[in-house]
């Protein structure tokens, strides 16, 4: 498997440079674009002098060099002057908003690298970018559930290539099997993951992956709000007993992502339709790890006898979920003998 086709898990390809964009020298003829394709590099003065092109990132794809914000036009192109504030590389990221996911290469600024003039060539990333280094890498990033050891699988297309390949500075290198394929065992308090690429002379390329906290519950598998992948408001119960004596409806929301796991820390609104059931007219929680929030209505007199409608929203980091319910209120029994 190539480079691009295993980086498109974390990036929708945007398609290959312009042939006649000549900071793309040195690409192959009918190869995909790279994820970071930088031209000549001129470092005079304390600052580099850079441009280039992101591809496959994403809508509102964030680039930065050594800390500064670099702007992407539409097609993604960049250019620009970075103050090196007396730093020894050149550190290039480039972040998905909408995924979370990075990917980040660093240049040392030696003699082996920079020619006359300051100048580094274009195609100082090829080597990192052609090994093809990658994690299989689940999205909503790696489970890890209960705090277990956390197993990671990945790929090189050509070991060939680098110097040195770690997770977490975990060496990787040596543990490449003739099918190309690596794993490697991290501590169940990992937070993030990072595989980093590094070539001969030194220059490195590092993807940053998320870890998913699963936790086990007696209805399921819980996930963090932050990780879960989408929303929606698996179920929605009322608890009516006794409600025309004590003027009181518990509401219970559970909360689940797509995968079915529940999910932990949500944003659940409830209100009701329609003015003057309750004595408040919304209320406002967040999901347990159980996925639920549990609400308590005060019911007006008057609404007893009718029919209450309940509006729910449910909210993560990254996506929202509404659904509208009903439950009737009964009458006291004295109430009722009375009409």
């Amino acid at each position: 498997m190539s480079l691009r086709s295993k980086q498109g898990r974390l990036f929708a390809v945007a398609g290959a440079l312009a042939a006649s964009l000549a900071l793309a020298a040195g690409a192959r003829p009918g190869a995909v674009a790279p994820v970071l394709a930088l031209g000549q590099v001129v470092v005079a003065n304390g600052t580099a002098t850079l441009a280039g092109s992101v591809g496959g990132a994403g809508a509102g794809a964030v680039l930065t060099a050594n800390g500064h914000p670099l702007g992407l036009d539409a097609s993604g192109h960049f250019a620009g002057v970075v103050d090196l504030n007396g730093a020894s590389t050149l550190d290039l990221a480039v972040a998905n908003p909408v995924t979370g996911q990075q990917v980040s290469f660093q240049i040392p600024l030696t003699t082996g690298l920079l020619g006359p003039g300051g100048i580094i060539p274009a195609g100082v990333l090829d080597a990192v970018e052609q090994a093809g280094a990658a994690l299989l890498a689940p999205a909503g990033g790696f489970p890890l559930l209960d705090g277990k050891p956390l197993q990671v699988d990945g790929t090189v297309a050509d070991p060939s290539q680098l110097a040195g390949l770690s997770v977490n500075g975990v060496d990787a290198l040596h543990l490449v099997q003739p099918d190309q394929t690596f794993s490697v065992q991290l501590p169940g308090t990992t937070r993030e993951v990072k595989l980093t690429s590094t070539d001969a002379s030194g220059v490195s390329e590092t993807q940053s992956y998320g870890v998913s906290n699963l936790y086990r519950t007696s209805q399921g598998i819980s996930v963090g709000a932050a990780n879960a992948i989408g929303v929606r408001i698996a179920g929605v119960r009322y608890v009516t007993k006794g409600v025309a004596r004590t003027k009181r409806l518990r509401m219970i929301v559970t909360i689940k992502d797509s995968r079915g796991y529940l999910v932990n820390g949500a944003s659940v609104k409830i209100r009701s339709k329609a003015a003057g059931r309750l004595t408040r007219r919304s209320q406002l929680k967040r999901s347990g790890i159980r996925g639920q929030a549990a609400f308590v209505l005060k019911v007006r007199p008057r609404s007893l006898g009718k029919r209450l409608v309940m509006v729910t929203v449910a909210r993560t980091p990254t996506a929202k979920a509404s659904k509208t319910t009903s439950v009737r209120l009964r009458k006291s029994r004295k109430t009722a003998r009375h009409q």
